[in-house]
């Protein structure tokens, strides 16, 4: 916890310093510079001493890849989001990112090697593949977590496969196929929502800045995180399964922060549509596989075997009916169809250029 004090502290200083040398003066200060003074500060400091070197850097490079991706904003156009102050919720991890290739897992995957504080005992959920070159402490729920980023990691290809699926992402069904299948992933923060409500009852009843309250709080967020895990397992098991069946997967590019928005949010906030494709995208890369967005505009209204837009559907309205061609089929799988003719229709442009 000392060390999250301290790297949050200096992290706000380095930032303050880059804020200021542009402002006053218009230099920039590389992270480079920052740290090389980091020893200065360290005899100013003397306490920062018992923080190691390698956990030092890490949080000027952490700072450093925040400026990176505020620039490229800029540069695309976007809504910058310039770096900002952390607070003591908004920092939980430290980052060691100078491993050089060393396995820091000892004692027959019993221990974890930290610098300055020796050998931690660890409960290691899988070996390691590759060559560690960074390791991430972080802290949530009063609990600690180690994760290491890996080069080098085995390629894990499936055999070649032709078969391409649309996919169609919704609240009724998680996912339906155009192949006519549907999949409803049951919604873990609904299954836990009585829990999670009597825990923050519990919370909400303690007298604030009290020991019990703080008691209460580290419960809540490690049944929040519970919840967050089987979401991400159910959503890891069903990105297996697709990728395991088909060569090129055709998904929604859809805008989920503007959705999340709506009448729907918490229900959209529920399935992480954004986290399921994230681990689409990470299992098919690992598999050989091949995932493409396609504009989802229209997938639901127009017919899938005559190509007519019908009227606009309410949410209730869960079967298309053609008035042209008298198809009737589940709204989802329509759309699903309509999602693999738009990702066809794109690579044949691709193919043409």
């Amino acid at each position: 916890m000392a060390w999250l004090a301290m790297t949050r502290e200096l992290y706000n200083a380095a930032l303050q310093e880059r804020r200021d040398a542009w402002q006053k003066q218009r230099v920039r200060v590389s992270a480079f510079d920052q740290m090389h003074a980091l020893a200065a500060v360290r005899d100013v400091r003397p306490e920062f001493a018992a923080v190691p070197n390698v956990v030092q850097r890490g949080t000027i490079r952490r700072l450093d890849v925040a400026f990176r991706g505020f620039f490229k904003r800029v540069k695309a156009k976007q809504t910058p989001g310039y770096p900002r102050f952390r607070n003591r919720h908004r920092w939980s991890s430290l980052l060691i990112d100078d491993l050089s290739g060393k396995v820091p897992i000892v004692a027959g995957g019993r221990r974890v090697a930290v610098p300055l504080l020796g050998k931690v005992k660890l409960r290691q959920h899988r070996p390691l593949e590759g060559t560690p070159k960074a390791m991430r402490l972080t802290l949530r729920a009063g609990r600690w977590f180690v994760t290491f980023a890996c080069v080098d990691v085995p390629a894990k290809p499936l055999p070649p496969s032709d078969r391409e699926v649309g996919i169609d992402l919704g609240l009724t069904h998680f996912i339906a196929t155009s192949d006519g299948d549907v999949v409803d992933v049951p919604m873990a923060e609904r299954e836990a929502r009585r829990e999670l409500a009597r825990a923050q009852r519990r919370v909400s009843r303690r007298k604030r800045g009290g020991g019990r309250r703080r008691a209460a709080a580290r419960l809540l967020a490690r049944v929040h995180e519970r919840v967050a895990n089987v979401r991400r397992e159910r959503h890891i098991v069903l990105a297996r399964a697709l990728v395991a069946q088909y060569g090129r997967i055709f998904v929604e590019n859809l805008n989920v922060v503007g959705l999340a928005r709506g009448m729907l949010a918490r229900s959209v906030h529920d399935a992480a549509w954004s986290g399921f494709l994230g681990w689409l995208r990470t299992k098919a890369t690992e598999a050989g596989r091949e995932v493409v967005e396609v504009d989802p505009r229209g997938t639901s209204q127009t017919c899938s075997r005559c190509g007519v837009v019908g009227e606009h559907k309410t949410l209730s309205e869960r079967t298309h009916r053609c008035a042209d061609c008298g198809l009737v089929l589940d709204r989802d799988v329509n759309a699903a169809i309509n999602v693999l003719g738009a990702g066809r229709a794109l690579r044949r442009e691709a193919r043409a250029v």
